[in-house]
């Protein structure tokens, strides 16, 4: 898969958008931006620190695996940052982070080990308790791994388009694949195009039926190709608002803020394939499964999802507050953002700003 394409998607789906939290700021106060590198085992992994120091911290996970957070400061920093100090992770491998081509290092069990050295570095050099965190995509499924290995550093949790059943989710968009193909089977259609989607629904089985051992080039081709032959897009209910590779290179006040050239970027393009492949080829994060596991959540969680997010299944949310069984209604929260995809920042910014305003204001007053 080309960089263009991979870019395509890394730029949308680590995004959330916020605007400003009722705590008090001083306008004396001044805000910070900060750059940090924190050590990991056989790595250093890039912080970029931005936002009032004296008000609580977010730690913000990006989606992928393999997206990089410099986006996210655009996406969501303005109204966020006066309000908040937002720590904006670039994980092993991604973004600004060392390169790593070891894929024995690029395993959930490193990344939640990283995570939970860069929450304690933070902590310790900004004078904090505890964090908040906000994960996305991959990201959303990343903050669950780490809460149910350590719940005492963190206030709360935000989960936007999460996942936390790769079944659930790998079965929802092959099975929404193969109706809409049978679908258009029963139309009056050329034989080439029957012959092109016969072979669609051929490939869906084989990959239904394979374990999702070697699965980076399969859920590529089901996630970026398959739906336009198909007449959706996996991603975005409005395809107008998508982000591609050269949208961010043009934007010269973007790159500046990003603090990237363009061929810095196109390298994190590349660590981007490096990162997703190893986590794609790796069987056991592809069938992951943690639903029964979040039983042991105690943390304030929020969930969102686009009503019309395909890539997780548009089940999964529902899913997951299901599945926190032991926080009660007043420490737990769904939300579906209707006529959106699998990215709200972009598609729907203010409605998910106030949605995410309104949880963290409430949970504030309980910290």
């Amino acid at each position: 898969m080309d960089i263009m394409k991979v870019f395509k998607i890394l730029c949308i789906i680590c995004a959330t958008g916020l605007t400003m939290l009722t705590f008090s700021c001083s306008e004396k106060i001044k805000n910070i931006d900060q750059e940090i590198m924190v050590k990991v085992p056989e790595s250093k992994l890039y912080v970029r620190v931005r936002g009032n120091p004296e008000n609580p911290m977010i730690v913000n996970l990006h989606g992928g695996p393999g997206g990089y957070s410099g986006i996210d400061i655009k996406l969501m920093g303005s109204g966020l940052e006066d309000k908040f100090m937002v720590a904006y992770l670039d994980q092993r491998g991604c973004g600004k982070s060392l390169e790593c081509k070891d894929k024995d290092l690029l395993t959930v069990q490193q990344y939640v080990q990283d995570l939970d050295i860069v929450i304690d570095s933070l902590r310790k050099k900004y004078d904090k308790e505890k964090v908040y965190i906000m994960g996305t995509s991959w990201g959303g499924m990343y903050g669950f791994l780490y809460l149910l290995t350590d719940q005492t550093k963190v206030y709360s949790y935000a989960c936007i388009d999460g996942k936390v059943n790769s079944n659930y989710q790998n079965h929802s968009l092959i099975d929404l694949e193969t109706d809409r193909a049978n679908e258009i089977l029963q139309t009056n259609i050329t034989i080439e195009r029957k012959v092109e989607l016969e072979h669609i629904v051929t490939e869906l089985e084989r990959i239904k039926n394979s374990n999702f051992a070697q699965f980076h080039t399969d859920v590529n081709w089901m996630k970026h190709e398959v739906p336009a032959k198909l007449g959706f897009n996996a991603y975005f209910a409005d395809t107008s608002k998508i982000i591609s590779f050269k949208d961010v290179v043009q934007d010269t006040a973007l790159m500046r803020l990003m603090k990237y050239s363009e061929e810095e970027y196109a390298e994190v393009g590349e660590k981007a394939e490096i990162v997703n492949t190893a986590f794609r080829n790796t069987p056991s994060y592809n069938n992951i499964n943690i639903e029964s596991d979040l039983k042991q959540i105690n943390t304030p969680t929020i969930v969102i999802q686009g009503e019309q997010d395909y890539v997780v299944g548009t089940g999964h949310a529902e899913l997951i507050y299901n599945a926190l069984t032991n926080l009660s209604k007043d420490k737990k929260e769904l939300h579906i953002i209707p006529n959106v995809g699998h990215c709200p920042a972009i598609e729907s910014p203010q409605l998910l700003s106030d949605i995410l305003v309104d949880f963290f204001q409430k949970e504030s007053l309980n910290n």
